[in-house]
């Protein structure tokens, strides 16, 4: 079997193919394994959807309070302040029920022609659930555009940078976009 295969793939005519099949393996490894932001946003939202069931906050409050809760466990962080701003409110993409009706018809002229219609007509209905309210496919977390922090630590230099670094890897917010002060006592 292996002989087939192998006097298979070494014809001229089929090494085409041979590479083609080889690149579409490769392509389809890659793009398995690499990462992509909407998996990290989605995981964020979890947690703070999580949360915001318990509590009935805003989810720019939710995050702040997550966040102050674990920076104030950094060493050296002590007391901490936090503030969000964020571009726009959360999106969500409802379910949908698509019905789809389509009327053909066909007449004919007196000159033995034949002239066909056909009429589309497209209803969408939101999906409820029980107590009426919308079935919720996906819901996208608002894009944040900075956080302010104040933390008695953050005179010190290197606390302030792990400060930084831990939120911007928490929220996949650039360092630019965070700005840590120290907090008066």
């Amino acid at each position: 079997m292996s002989d087939k295969l192998s006097n298979w793939a070494k014809d001229t005519k089929n090494k085409k193919y041979v590479f083609l099949l080889i690149g579409a393996i490769v392509i389809g490894v890659a793009l398995t394994f690499m990462p992509s932001k909407e998996s990290n946003m989605n995981s964020v939202q979890t947690v703070v959807k999580n949360v915001t069931a318990s509590e009935d906050l805003s989810y720019e409050e939710t995050l702040e309070k997550k966040l102050t809760n674990i920076l104030q466990k950094m060493e050296g962080v002590g007391e901490v302040s936090v503030m969000l701003t964020t571009v726009s409110n959360e999106e969500k993409v409802l379910a949908e029920d698509t019905v789809e009706n389509t009327q053909h018809s066909e007449q004919k002229d007196q000159a033995g022609g034949t002239s066909t219609t056909q009429n589309t007509q497209t209803t969408n209905k939101v999906v409820l659930q029980s107590g009426n309210t919308p079935y919720v496919i996906k819901a996208y977390a608002p894009e944040i555009k900075g956080v302010f922090i104040l933390a008695e630590g953050a005179a010190d230099s290197m606390v302030k940078g792990q400060i930084t670094e831990a939120v911007s890897k928490l929220l996949d917010v650039p360092v630019h976009k965070i700005s840590v002060e120290k907090k008066q006592k």
